[in-house]
C-alpha cells in the first residue's frame, strides 16, 4: 500500500512517524512538504518578538524511520489517486491531506498589503522591524482577539516596553474563558500596557486601521484575524466549508472519498460540526489517529472513529506570566484557572512536549494520549477491502 502524507507539520508528521513505525516496511510512506524545515508554529511569536528558535530539519526527524520525504510543493490533487508536485506526478493508495493553514490576508481589503502576520516568514520580518519602532516608541496594532492575538500582543509587549501596543478584536477578549481566567488575562494586558478595543475592520491601508466611524494610526500591524486552509484544498474538487477545510467524517475520512483521510487544520469533522478547533493540541491526535486507522486498513481491519475531547486553553502572556483554563466536557469553562509564573510553566512544559511527542513517535513509542469523550465506539466498515500492496 502506498501511503501519501502532504504537510510536514504537527499532524502530517505525527502521522508519517506513527504510520511508519506500526508498519515496519509493509506500507511505503512518502511525507510531502514545501519545506525542508519543521515549523514549531506555537513558537512563532517567540520569533516575532526577537527570539532566536530552534530549527529542526524534517530529513533529520524522519531519518531512520523507513518514511521517504519529498520536498516539493503541491499544485493540485487528483482523488482518483495521484498528487501533482509541479510536473510531478506522485501515486498513491491512501492519502492524507495535513496541510495546516495560513493566516486569512484576504477577507479584509489591504491586509496583504499592509500587515504582518505570524507567519514564519513575515514573522522573521517583523521581528526586524520592531526594535527601531519601540525606540521611537512607535505604535504596534494587533488585530484578532483570539489566542494568536493575545500570546502575539503580550510577547510584543513585553519583549519591546517602549512600544504602545493596541489589541483591537471584534469582541470581548477571552469571551470562552472563565470569570477568573478573563480577570486575570485583562489585568495582564494592562500590566503591560496594551490598550485593548473593540471594533470591526472595514479595510487596512498603509499605516492605520479603518473602522465605519474612525480610523487608528500606526507604525506597524500584526493580522492575527483567522486562518484558512490552502487554496489548493479548496481547489481540489474535494468538499470543503468556508474556509476552506476539508469535510471530513467520523474516521476523519473525507465525504465521499474512502482513499482521503483530512487531519490537522486542513480539516474539520462533519459530527460533531465545529468540533476541533485549528491548533497542535488537535492535529497530533488527528495525525497519530488516522495512522493507526491506516495501519489498521493495511491488516484488512475496519477503521475506528476518531475521539477527542478539548481539555483546557494553554495561553502564554509574554515568558513570565500563562494563563490555563480547564473545561468541562460539556466544554464549559471551569472556576479554576492556573495563572502567573506556574502558568507560564505549564505553558512551557506543554510547548516542549509538542516537540518531545515528535521525537518519541521517531523512536516508535506509542506513549502520546489525549482526553477523549469516553463514549462507546465501534468500527467503521469500510466500502473499500481491497487494497494495493
Amino acid at each position: 500500500m502506498r501511503v501519501v502524507i502532504l504537510g510536514g507539520g504537527y499532524a502530517g508528521l505525527s502521522c508519517a512517524l506513527r504510520l511508519a513505525r506500526r508498519t515496519r516496511g509493509q506500507v511505503a510512506v512518502t511525507l510531502v512538504s514545501a519545506s525542508p524545515w519543521f515549523v514549531d508554529r506555537i513558537r512563532l511569536h517567540q520569533q516575532a518578538a526577537g527570539q532566536q528558535l530552534v530549527q529542526r530539519e524534517l530529513a533529520e526527524l524522519v531519518a531512520g524511520t523507513g518514511v521517504t520525504l519529498k520536498i516539493g510543493r503541491v499544485t493540485r490533487i487528483e482523488p482518483r489517486g495521484q498528487v501533482l508536485l509541479g510536473d510531478e506526478r506522485l501515486p498513491f493508495d491512501q492519502l492524507v491531506v495535513a496541510l495546516g493553514s495560513q493566516v486569512d490576508r484576504d477577507g479584509v481589503p489591504g491586509v496583504r498589503e499592509h500587515a504582518f502576520t505570524l507567519d514564519a516568514a513575515s514573522s522573521a520580518e517583523l521581528a526586524a522591524r520592531l526594535p527601531s519602532i519601540a525606540a521611537r516608541g512607535g505604535h504596534l496594532v494587533v488585530i484578532g482577539g483570539g489566542l494568536t492575538g493575545i500570546e502575539g500582543s503580550t510577547e510584543l509587549a513585553e519583549a519591546y516596553p517602549g512600544l504602545r501596543v493596541t489589541l483591537l478584536s471584534s469582541g470581548d477578549v477571552g469571551a470562552d474563558l472563565s470569570e477568573a481566567g478573563r480577570n486575570h488575562l485583562h489585568g495582564a494586558l494592562r500590566r503591560l500596557g496594551i490598550t485593548a478595543a473593540q471594533g470591526q475592520v472595514r479595510r487596512l491601508h498603509s499605516g492605520s486601521v479603518e473602522f465605519a466611524d474612525r480610523t487608528v494610526p500606526f507604525d506597524a500591524c500584526l493580522w492575527a484575524g483567522g486562518f484558512v486552509a490552502p487554496e489548493v484544498v479548496r481547489q481540489s474538487g474535494l468538499p470543503v466549508n468556508a474556509r476552506g477545510q476539508l469535510l471530513v467524517d467520523p474516521s476523519l475520512r473525507v465525504l465521499g472519498h474512502e482513499n482521503i483521510h483530512g487531519v490537522g487544520d486542513a480539516a474539520t469533522p462533519v459530527d460533531p460540526p465545529s468540533a476541533m478547533l485549528m491548533g497542535c493540541k488537535t492535529a497530533i491526535p488527528m495525525g497519530i489517529h488516522v495512522a493507526e486507522n491506516l495501519a489498521r486498513l493495511a491488516r484488512g481491519q475496519d477503521v475506528l472513529p476518531f475521539d477527542y475531547l478539548d481539555a483546557a486553553f494553554c495561553i502564554s502572556l509574554g515568558r513570565r506570566d500563562g494563563l490555563v483554563q480547564p473545561y468541562r466536557k460539556d466544554r464549559s469553562p471551569t472556576p479554576w484557572v492556573m495563572s502567573g509564573r506556574p502558568g507560564a510553566w505549564v505553558k512551557e512544559a506543554i510547548c516542549r512536549i509538542v516537540i518531545g511527542t515528535l521525537q518519541i513517535e521517531r523512536m516508535g513509542l506509542r506513549l502520546y494520549a489525549w482526553r477523549k469523550t469516553g463514549r462507546k465506539l465501534s468500527p467503521v466498515a469500510s466500502e473499500q477491502r481491497t487494497l494495493a500492496a
